[in-house]
């Protein structure tokens, strides 16, 4: 199973690339789900009108949020991403997008929003793609930046195996 993360501050446009990316590869006939980090305190209450819902909607087989220790999918428990991400390997997944969990160590997609995010890319590990607004100069990493949500699609479907 390939997994992609999709990492930032609220509001940065995440769930709309996931979303985005749901679709696209959905289309393309893969088995595609979704995993969101509930990051916002407390448990996370119920899938109408959230987020995971529109990652349903987008197309992915599986869909489930975690926060403070719960898994929304039929199981309450303190639960960690690794063992979430067995889960769905059990289920035949070919590609989970999870949104959020910073710390975790997955390729990453990092979103910039503003110059106070950019320590972010000196605190995450395996990162693949940079996606801001921001005009930034290619540093020296080793990851593309992206101002254009088109550019990244394009580059992700040609890096994708």
């Amino acid at each position: 199973m390939k997994i992609i993360q999709v990492v930032g501050y609220k509001n940065s446009g995440k769930t709309t690339l996931v979303s985005r990316m749901i679709k696209t590869f959905s289309k393309q006939g893969f088995r595609v789900a979704s995993l969101k980090h509930h990051g916002h305190g407390g448990y996370p209450l119920g899938m109408e009108n959230k987020d995971s819902e529109k990652h349903v909607k987008a197309g992915a087989i599986i869909s489930g949020v975690e926060g403070d220790g719960m898994l929304q999918l039929s199981y309450q428990n303190p639960v960690y991403v690794d063992q979430i991400v067995k889960i769905y390997q059990m289920m035949g997944i070919e590609l989970l997008i999870i949104e959020g969990y910073k710390q975790a160590n997955y390729s990453k997609i990092v979103f910039i929003r503003s110059e106070q995010d950019l320590h972010l890319l000196d605190q995450m590990t395996n990162i693949q793609a940079v996606i801001t607004s921001l005009p930034l100069q290619q540093r020296s990493d080793p990851y593309p930046i992206f101002n254009h949500i088109e550019a990244f699609m394009r580059w992700l479907l040609n890096n994708f195996d």
